[in-house]
């Protein structure tokens, strides 16, 4: 069974027009697949990577990855779109478009509401000489291996002001900020940061409000528009086996319920878990691993049954892969 490479969920109208786009960048053709409002967009899976790295192709490697990445970027800028990572997003063809139609509801929802949003690699980078320089007196008299190490803290502590700074700075003005750093060098710091599509003016105008000691002697690298992998990429998992078993117990659903539950009944009783283990709202009774596990199992029912009423059998039938969508930033 041939194997296809997810890239990515858009709206199902100007879905063939994306593709198109995507063609003229290097790569394999790209397959469209509609579910209701929405369309998968798909290309031939490249041999797997661990061949490469066997073969000692490293530069074919990284042109894969290279070509995928500017596919995605392209795709964002055209938007809204929502990347799928390429991390897990191989899966058999034959499989993607019953994935897409039991999900289409909620992917409709995610991508109205994450399709619109950008990633940015903000980098600022400074002079290293000039900051030991401004040091020199503290460093006087010193020589050898404790010179080094004076050196060292002067430059880690330079970076770690001008890297606070610039996460106060951008606190503010963008949606989330991720981890880990995009670059942490000697003589540079940076944050990887979400806005919404044409937010760059906010990261510029956040730079200009950095204080007099952050901004000194330093420049700024801005990076993007990016897909917003690290915020907000679908991925495929595997779903071991049992787990809607243990998903339906682990929240409370009736062990025998005489015909499938309507889709309000998952909400409500992982509301009702949520109020008596979140850290937030059940103060000293709150138990945040079985909270998290909770969630998971949600996570793992919606997105399998979607918005459909929840039948146990059929779930568990179609449990071996599912579209895990992204969590709200």
């Amino acid at each position: 069974m041939d194997d296809v490479t997810l890239l990515g969920i858009a709206p199902a109208a100007g879905a063939e027009a994306l593709a198109r786009a995507m063609e003229a960048l290097p790569g394999p053709p790209v397959a469209v697949h509609v579910a209701g409002s929405i369309a998968g967009l798909a290309q031939p899976a490249e041999r797997a990577r661990r061949g490469l790295l066997l073969a000692r192709d490293r530069a074919g490697l990284l042109a894969s990855l290279a070509a995928l990445q500017r596919r995605l970027e392209a795709a964002c800028v055209a938007g809204p779109f929502l990347p799928a990572d390429p991390g897990a997003a191989r899966l058999p063809a034959a499989e993607l478009p019953g994935l897409l139609a039991a999900a289409a509801p909620l992917l409709e929802e995610a991508l109205a509401t994450k399709g619109a949003r950008h990633q940015w690699d903000v980098v600022i980078r400074w002079n290293a000489e000039a900051v030991v320089a401004r040091h020199r007196a503290e460093l006087q008299g010193l020589a050898g291996a404790a010179l080094a190490r004076a050196i060292r803290a002067t430059l880690v502590g330079e970076r770690e002001m001008r890297a606070a700074a610039l996460r106060a700075a951008l606190r503010g003005a963008v949606l989330a900020i991720a981890e880990p750093l995009p670059v942490e060098e000697d003589a540079a710091t940076g944050l990887t940061v979400l806005v919404p599509a044409g937010g760059e003016a906010a990261i510029e105008a956040a730079l200009g409000t950095l204080p007099e000691e952050a901004s000194r002697d330093a420049a700024a690298d801005l990076r993007g528009p990016l897909p917003p992998l690290g915020f907000a990429a679908l991925r495929l998992a595997e779903v071991p086996a049992g787990a809607v078993e243990r998903a339906w117990s682990l929240l409370g659903l009736p062990e025998a319920a005489p015909e499938a539950l309507p889709a309000s009944d998952l909400t409500r009783h992982w509301r009702g878990i949520a109020a008596k283990l979140h850290p937030d709202r059940a103060g000293a009774a709150a138990d945040p691993a079985r909270f998290a596990e909770a969630h998971e199992a949600y996570r793992l029912l919606r997105s399998l049954a979607g918005e459909a009423p929840l039948d146990r059998v059929l779930l568990a039938a179609r449990a071996r892969r599912r579209l895990v969508l992204p969590e709200a930033a």
